[in-house]
């Protein structure tokens, strides 16, 4: 556990200095490798080029604390991926929240789970403001605190257009709705491009900017390979021979 604290806090500041923050480190076991998943989010998702910038410099800091004598994530060789949140990861924290604006969420309390649509949160962050009710346009406060679960939605059909206007005229979600009457299509075609090579995605890729619904797959925007020589000791060579690839990976897993 205290390995992984230590990489986890090397991480962050690396993340935070780039102006994002680490919503998670995963470690898991691949054969004789291992893969280091490092999720990343910001106000305005992550977009590819910062998602390789991110990756080269994690991979140096990672490479500097090995060279002070530290085994990166137990010695072995391992892949290291920057990618953006899943649509279906939970939000915890108040910035999920607000990221998550003008979105459908799932939202469990002591009441039940109902769906509704986010306009934002307070400025403590402590109430989520959102859109309920049988239309969907009925303003409501529910205390963060008093919320055990919550999920984005998919959302297939979009808003009303009712609930389009009220999104479009709302200061907090006025940037995403800012023309209603084809606000639904222009979320059709950002979550179905791929970012890497603006094509139409059919591989389920996830939704970095945050901008609409797509499904729960994360997307990959960047990809280091660290491998190990028969010594034990790190390199820095060619993808092929099981050696560091600074290349990054932007078709998505």
């Amino acid at each position: 556990m205290a390995e992984e604290q230590r990489w986890h806090d090397l991480a962050e500041q690396v993340v935070n200095r780039a102006g994002f923050d680490l919503e998670e480190l995963e470690v898991q076991a691949a054969g004789r490798r291992k893969i280091v998943q490092v999720i990343v989010d910001g106000d305005d998702g992550l977009p590819l080029d910062a998602a390789a910038e991110i990756s080269r410099a994690l991979s140096a800091a990672f490479d500097e604390a090995e060279t002070q004598g530290v085994d990166a994530f137990g010695g072995v060789a391992y892949t290291l991926e920057v990618t953006s949140p899943g649509i279906g990861r939970p939000l915890t924290l108040p910035r999920h929240f607000a990221r998550a604006r003008g979105r459908l969420v799932a939202v469990t309390t002591h009441a039940g789970t109902r769906t509704v649509r986010i306009l934002g949160t307070a400025q403590d962050g402590s109430v989520l403001q959102v859109l309920s009710g049988k239309h969907g346009t009925d303003p409501e406060d529910i205390p963060l605190s008093a919320i055990s679960r919550a999920k984005v939605e998919v959302d297939f059909s979009g808003p009303s257009a009712a609930v389009r206007e009220i999104l479009r005229q709302d200061p907090r979600t006025a940037d995403r709705f800012a023309d209603a009457a084809d606000q639904a299509t222009q979320l059709e075609e950002t979550d179905l491009q791929d970012p890497a090579d603006g094509e139409l995605d059919d591989e389920g890729q996830g939704d970095p900017d945050h901008d609409g619904d797509l499904d729960d797959s994360d997307i990959d925007h960047g990809q280091h390979d660290h491998g190990q020589h028969d010594d034990g000791q790190h390199d820095d060579g060619q993808h092929d021979d099981g050696r560091h690839d600074d290349s990054t990976d932007q078709e998505g897993k």
